[in-house]
């Protein structure tokens, strides 16, 4: 549940009463920012460096909590050897390849053979066993050609790596690659920078033998045949997730279409100065997310800092403010880690209240 638009634009001061008080305030505050962000910025340069000098092969399961097992329906998966509470760190892994995805090119045509020669010559500098661990994994060509198909690294890379959060590259995780699709996932799976490293963490309770699952997707609320369509289209596959199987049996597919016109309803209330009726709005979602098994970490992050902002900046109480902010800091904490630049940006905003 990602949003493009600001829904606090019409709670914006244009700054023209700002006295120099507040001004010399404001350049010490982009001052200490500054310094912020070249020390976070030191401190992935250090730790990709050390993480760029390891050989990357699949984490070993067993006494890390987890193991791979073979699943008839969705090929191979993690499975979990341990209880884990939410919050719980459950994996830690470097990226095996780091495919830069953004090429200076005359032409689309010359940015993807630019892209697929640069696939190439990762690969090509990985050791022989990291290589074969890489062309293990899955890859979509393979799903759409009824005979199988050949897989690539290309293929494979594109079918398994993702993001590395604000950098222009793309990441290939050989474990991560490993967790099987849910729309109601128990864990979630965060590029950390502070670390080089994607983490994986339970969203919920994880009881011994239930296989880990992350999400692939969409990021805004759709109905089963809007969620299967994305995940068809982008990963090849049918998803048969339990909260696909219901379906609209227990009212799912009603709760999350309602959940994306509430979405819509907050931004667009927030904009036009209604914040009570906005914060109306965050509550309801809070509601149905919970209704809907996936009122936990990721999910509630957008919704509860949504909170936080049209309480100080519409309502102006900030108590209100400061227990949504709170909540956030748990969410943010049970999802991403105790730590990360997200959770200790969240208690500098709560000691500031």
């Amino acid at each position: 549940m990602l949003y493009n638009e600001d829904p606090f634009a019409c709670f914006d001061s244009d700054g023209s009463d700002v006295d120099d008080d507040d001004q010399a305030a404001a350049v010490e505050e982009n001052d200490s920012s500054s310094r912020t962000s070249v020390r976070r910025l030191v401190e992935a340069a250090n730790a990709r460096q050390k993480n760029a000098a390891i050989e990357h092969l699949p984490l070993l399961g067993g006494s890390s909590g987890f193991e791979v097992f073979d699943d008839p329906n969705s090929g191979k998966g993690l499975r979990s050897l341990r209880k884990y509470a939410c919050g719980d760190e459950i994996i830690r892994e470097g990226a095996a390849m780091r495919v830069r995805n953004q090429h200076a090119a005359s032409s689309a045509e010359d940015a993807k053979d630019m892209y697929e020669r640069a696939v190439q010559a990762c690969f090509n500098a990985l050791s022989p066993a990291t290589q074969r661990a890489v062309m293990d994994l899955s890859s979509c060509e393979q799903s759409l050609d009824a005979n199988g198909g050949i897989a690539t690294p290309l293929s494979v890379i594109e079918t398994n790596s993702f993001r590395l959060g604000e950098e222009i590259e793309g990441g290939l995780f050989l474990t991560v690659a490993r967790i099987n699709h849910s729309c109601r996932p128990n864990c979630n799976h965060i590029w950390r920078p502070d670390l080089q490293a994607t983490v994986v963490f339970a969203t919920k309770t994880i009881e011994i033998g239930e296989e880990l699952c992350t999400t692939y997707g969409p990021s805004e609320c759709l109905d089963t045949a809007g969620r299967r369509a994305h995940l068809r289209n982008g990963f090849s596959f049918d998803c048969m997730c339990q909260m696909c199987l219901e379906g609209n049996m227990k009212g799912g597919d009603d709760r999350m279409l309602e959940l994306n016109s509430l979405q819509e309803d907050i931004s667009l209330l927030a904009r036009t100065g209604n914040p009570k009726e906005a914060m109306h709005s965050v509550e309801q979602c809070l509601k149905l997310l919970d209704q809907q098994g996936i009122g936990t970490g990721v999910f509630v992050k957008p919704i509860l800092h949504y909170g936080y902002q049209i309480s100080l900046t519409g309502l102006d109480d900030k108590e209100i403010a400061r227990s949504y902010l709170a909540r956030e800091l748990i969410a943010v904490n049970d999802s991403e880690g105790v730590g990360c630049y997200k959770s200790i940006d969240i208690q500098l905003m709560l000691d500031d209240l």
